[in-house]
C-alpha cells in the first residue's frame, strides 16, 4: 500500500509538470529549432568540450578581423556554438527557458525577427564599446578588440528583456531586475567578452522593451508595494553577495571588481607587501597578492564571512527587518573602505621610471575606483528605501546576542592583549600601535597568509594560534547571532514571541472593527499591570499614534486608555489616539481633549439582508455578470491558496500599485504581508480556468474569544477585469457570512467623511483634513471608494482622533504622515506635491 500511494502521488505531480512542459515545447517552435541547431553544430564541430577547433572558428565565432575579411555570416553562425561545457549548459537553459518565454508572448516570426536582429546589435555595440576602449587604452575592455564572440548570450537575453515589456508587471520586474544583476554581476566580477556581450544584451533588450511601451503609451516607472521592493532588493543584494565566490570559481576572472577576491577573500595588502610583489612594474597583475593559501578550513570558512553574512541580511531583508537592513549598509560600508585603503595603497606606490602617471591609473587605480563606487551605490540604494523595513527585533534578544558577540570579541581580544604583552610585544611590534594593527588584521573578515608564518615562525605558539584563529571564533559567533536574530522567530513579528502573542490573545477577548489591525508591523504596546487590556501604537519622534481603541475585554478599556495616557506622560510622549469610536469619549473629555471625525466606518448588518429592489440593481448585476462568466468567490486562508493562485494574487497587488503616483499606504491599509495570516479570510473571485479576477480580505472582530463581526481590508482587482468584481466579491462575503455573524464592516475610508459631518466641523483640524482628502482623491480615491461602498446601503459609525493641545496638531501630522506612507522617497513627495498641486 505504501509504495502504492507513492506512485499515485509521484504520478499526481510528474503529469501535470510533463503535460505543461509538452505544451511548452509546442507553443514555442522558434525556440525548438534554435536548441536543434544548437545541439547538432556543438557535437557536429566538437566543441561541446573545448570549444570550436581551428577550422570552424570563421563560422562558429565573430570578430573584427573576420568581418573585415569577408565572413559576416559569422555574426549569426556564432549563435550555435560555446567554448565549455559550462557555458554549453547555460545556453541550453538560456535557450530553452528565456528565448521560449520570449517566443510564447511574441509569436514565431516576431521572435525570429528579434533574436537575428539583437545578435546583429550586440555585435556591432561590443566592437563599438571594445574600439573605444582600444583607443583610451583602458586595460581590460581594450584587451577584447580581437576577441571572437562565440554564444547566443547576448542575442537570448535582448530578445527575452524585449519581451519582458508584454508581461505582467510584477513578472516585468522580476525578470528585469534578475537579467540586469546577473549580467551586472558577471560583466563586474568576471569580466570575459561574453559577460560583457550579455549585458549589452539585456541593455539592447530592455531599451526595445521601453520603447514598446512607449509606443504603447504604457511606459512609466512602476512603483511597487513594500513587500515587492524589499523582494528585488534582497534579490539583488543576494546575487553581489556571492560576486567574490563567482570570481573565485571564475577561469582567469578579468572584471573590474575580480580584485574583491583580493579584499574579501584574501587579507590586505601592505604597501610593502605590494612593493615587493609587484617588483618595477606597477599594473593590475600585481595586485594578486597573498593568495599562498589558507591556514587551514578554519581561514577558508573565515573568508567567506561576508557572504555569508550577506546572504543571511538578504534573507531578513526579505522579512522587512530593519537590523538586517543596517548590517547590509553597514558591510557594504566596510567593503568601500577596505577598497579606498587598497586604492590609497596602489596609488601612492613610487612610479617606476619612465612610466608616466597617466598610464598607471590607466592600468590599476582606474580598475580600483570600482570597488569602491559599486558597493557604495548599493549602501545608497538601501538606505533610500530603507522606510520599507519596519520590523524591528526583540530588544531582549538583540541584547542578549550583543551581550554575546561583544563579550567573545572582549574575552579573545583580552586574551592575545595578555600573550602578547607576556611575549615581549611592546618592545618588539612598535608599541600599542604594533598591538592594535595586529588586532585589526585578526577581526577583519579574511584568512591568514602564507606569508605570516615567516613573520610568527620564532614567536610562541600560543601567541601564533590566537592570531590566527580569533577572528574565526568570533565571526562565526557573530554569525550566528545574526541569523538567530534575522530569521529565527521570524513570527514574532520582531517582537518578543510572549508579547505578540500576548497581544493576540488580547485581540481575541474584545475589541473594535480595527482591532486586528494593532497586530500589524510596526506597532508595539503598552499593557496595563494586570494584563487585562493593552493599546497598540507606534512612536515617531515624541508622538505615541495609536490605533484603534485598547483592545482586552470592553470593561476594562477605560482604564487601559487612562493607564496609556499616565504613561505618555511620564514619558514625555504625545498621545494621539487615531480611529476611534466615541466609546473613550466621556473620559477624554474629562482630561481636556479634544476631537475631530478622520473617517466614516461603514457596517452592513446581514443576517436578514436580501439584494431586492432598486438600489441592489448594480450589485444583482454583477452577481450575474460573475455567474455568466463561470467566475466563482473562493473562500480560504491565503496560507491554504494554491501557488498559482497565491501567485496571481501578489500580480494583481503589483498592478495595481503600479498605477499609483505615490507607495503603496499603510497603518489602517493591509497588503499583502497582513493577508498572510491565518486568523484571516481571504476571499478570491477566480474562474473555471483558475484565473484571478479580484481578491479581498476579512479581519476578524472578537468578543470574549469568539468571532462576533468581520472587518473588509485588502481589495485588489484586476485591471482588465470586469466591470462590478469588487460588488461581486463584497455580496459573496454577505451571501457567506450571515451564517455566523449578524454584522460585517467594510472598514473606514481614510480622509472621507460625509457631507454634514464635513459642514459641522469645518473648521480648523478638519477642515484641514477635508483639504487633504479632496486633494489626495486623484493620487488614492479614498472619496470614490466611500462613494463605492455607500451602494451597499451601509450604517454609518464616525472614528474619531482625539488629541489634548492643538499646538501638537504639525507633530501629529508628521507622524500620521510616516505612518501612512512609510516609504514615502523624496522623488514620490515631488510626485505627489505635483499631483495635488495640479
Amino acid at each position: 500500500m505504501g509504495i502504492a500511494a507513492v506512485s499515485l502521488a509521484l504520478r499526481a505531480v510528474i503529469r501535470p509538470a510533463i503535460g505543461q512542459a509538452g505544451r511548452h515545447l509546442r507553443a514555442t517552435p522558434f525556440t525548438l529549432i534554435v536548441l536543434a541547431l544548437f545541439v547538432v553544430m556543438s557535437f557536429v564541430s566538437g566543441s561541446f568540450l573545448a570549444g570550436p577547433p581551428e577550422p570552424w572558428l570563421s563560422v562558429a565565432g565573430v570578430s573584427l578581423e573576420g568581418l573585415r575579411s569577408g565572413e559576416w555570416w559569422s555574426i549569426w553562425s556564432s549563435l550555435f556554438f560555446t567554448t565549455n561545457p559550462l557555458a554549453y549548459a547555460t545556453a541550453v537553459l538560456m535557450i530553452l527557458f528565456l528565448l521560449g518565454l520570449a517566443e510564447r508572448h511574441f509569436g514565431f516570426l516576431r521572435t525570429a525577427a528579434v533574436f537575428f536582429g539583437s545578435q546583429f546589435a550586440c555585435v556591432s555595440a561590443f566592437l563599438l564599446v571594445t574600439q573605444v576602449a582600444r583607443y583610451a587604452d583602458d586595460g581590460w575592455l581594450s584587451r577584447m578588440a580581437d576577441t571572437r564572440l562565440i554564444g547566443p548570450y547576448g542575442a537570448v537575453l535582448a530578445t527575452t528583456l524585449a519581451a519582458s515589456a508584454l508581461l505582467p508587471t510584477l513578472w516585468q520586474r522580476r525578470l528585469r531586475t534578475v537579467a540586469l544583476s546577473i549580467s551586472l554581476l558577471l560583466v563586474l566580477y568576471v569580466g570575459h567578452a561574453e559577460t560583457v556581450v550579455g549585458l549589452l544584451g539585456a541593455l539592447i533588450g530592455l531599451g526595445a522593451g521601453w520603447w514598446m511601451q512607449s509606443s504603447q503609451g504604457h511606459l512609466h516607472l512602476h512603483r511597487s508595494t513594500g513587500r515587492e521592493v524589499r523582494n528585488l532588493l534582497s534579490l539583488t543584494m543576494a546575487i553581489f553577495a556571492v560576486g567574490p565566490i563567482v570570481t573565485a570559481a571564475a577561469k582567469s576572472p578579468s572584471g573590474p571588481l575580480a580584485l574583491l577576491r583580493d579584499v574579501i577573500l584574501n587579507p590586505l595588502p601592505t604597501l610593502s607587501q605590494l612593493e615587493s610583489n609587484c617588483g618595477g612594474t606597477i599594473d593590475v597583475a600585481c595586485l594578486e597578492v597573498g593568495r599562498q593559501g589558507y591556514t587551514g578550513p578554519f581561514g577558508l570558512a573565515l573568508a567567506v564571512v561576508p557572504v555569508v553574512l550577506l546572504l543571511i541580511c538578504a534573507d531578513g531583508m526579505r522579512r522587512g527587518r530593519r537590523l538586517a537592513l543596517g548590517i547590509a549598509i553597514g558591510v557594504q560600508l566596510v567593503v568601500v573602505a577596505l577598497s579606498a585603503i587598497y586604492l590609497g595603497l596602489f596609488a601612492g606606490m613610487p612610479r617606476p621610471p619612465g612610466r608616466p602617471q597617466v598610464g598607471m591609473l590607466n592600468s590599476a587605480v582606474v580598475h580600483l575606483i570600482p570597488l569602491v563606487l559599486v558597493p557604495l551605490v548599493l549602501a545608497i540604494l538601501l538606505f533610500a528605501y530603507r522606510g520599507h523595513f519596519r520590523v524591528v527585533s526583540s530588544d531582549r534578544l538583540r541584547r542578549k546576542v550583543f551581550w554575546l558577540v561583544g563579550l567573545t570579541g572582549g574575552a579573545l581580544i583580552l586574551a592575545y592583549t595578555v600573550v602578547w604583552l607576556a611575549s615581549g610585544g611592546m618592545d618588539r611590534d612598535g608599541g600599542l600601535l604594533g598591538l592594535a594593527a595586529e588586532l585589526a588584521r585578526q577581526y577583519l573578515p579574511v584568512p591568514l597568509p602564507g606569508v605570516y608564518r615567516k613573520v610568527f615562525a620564532e614567536r610562541d605558539v600560543l601567541e601564533v594560534f590566537l592570531f590566527s584563529y580569533s577572528g574565526t571564533v568570533f565571526w562565526l559567533v557573530a554569525l550566528v547571532g545574526v541569523w538567530i536574530l534575522l530569521i529565527r522567530g521570524h513570527h514574532s513579528g520582531g517582537l518578543d514571541h510572549q508579547t505578540r502573542q500576548a497581544a493576540r490573545a488580547l485581540v481575541k477577548r474584545g475589541g473594535d472593527s480595527l482591532s486586528w489591525m494593532a497586530l500589524w508591523e510596526p506597532n508595539k504596546y503598552w499593557f496595563n499591570p494586570e494584563g487585562t487590556g493593552a493599546v497598540a501604537y507606534q512612536q515617531h519622534g515624541h508622538v505615541a499614534l495609536t490605533l484603534a481603541g485598547p483592545i482586552g475585554s470592553a470593561e476594562h478599556h477605560v482604564t487601559t486608555a487612562n493607564g496609556f495616557l499616565d504613561y505618555c506622560s511620564q514619558h514625555a510622549l504625545i498621545p494621539c489616539l487615531y480611529s476611534c469610536t466615541d466609546e473613550l469619549w466621556p473620559m477624554l473629555r474629562g482630561r481636556g481633549f479634544r476631537r475631530v471625525a478622520v473617517a466614516q466606518e461603514t457596517r452592513l448588518r446581514i443576517r436578514d439582508l436580501e439584494f431586492r429592489g432598486k438600489e441592489w440593481q448594480n450589485v444583482r448585476t454583477s452577481l450575474n455578470r460573475a455567474g455568466k462568466l463561470g467566475i466563482s468567490a473562493k473562500w480560504g486562508r491565503y496560507s491554504e491558496l494554491s501557488h498559482g493562485v497565491r501567485a496571481q494574487v501578489s500580480e494583481v497587488s503589483e498592478e495595481w500599485a503600479a498605477q499609483k503616483k505615490i507607495p503603496e499606504m499603510g497603518f489602517t491599509l493591509g497588503g499583502l504581508d497582513e493577508l498572510d495570516d491565518d486568523d484571516v479570510l481571504c476571499c478570491v473571485a477566480v474562474d473555471d480556468t483558475g484565473l484571478v479576477y479580484g481578491v479581498t480580505s476579512w479581519l476578524p472582530v472578537y468578543q470574549d474569544g469568539r468571532v462576533v463581526s468581520w472587518t473588509l481590508d485588502f481589495m485588489r482587482r484586476r485591471g482588465d477585469t470586469f466591470p462590478g468584481v469588487m460588488e461581486f466579491l463584497i455580496a459573496s462575503a454577505v451571501l457567506h457570512l450571515r451564517d455566523s455573524v449578524e454584522v460585517i464592516s467594510l472598514s473606514g475610508s481614510p480622509l472621507a467623511r460625509e457631507k454634514g459631518e464635513i459642514e459641522q466641523q469645518a473648521k480648523g483640524l478638519a477642515g484641514i483634513l477635508d483639504v487633504v482628502g479632496q486633494a489626495l482623491e486623484p493620487v488614492y480615491g479614498f472619496r470614490s471608494l466611500a462613494s463605492f461602498k455607500s451602494r451597499f446601503q451601509p450604517e454609518y459609525r464616525t472614528l474619531y482622533m482625539y488629541y489634548q493641545d492643538p499646538l501638537h496638531l504639525p507633530a501629529m501630522g508628521r507622524a500620521l504622515s510616516r505612518a501612512y506612507l512609510p516609504g514615502l522617497s523624496v522623488r514620490h513627495s515631488a510626485r505627489l506635491l505635483r499631483t495635488l498641486v495640479g
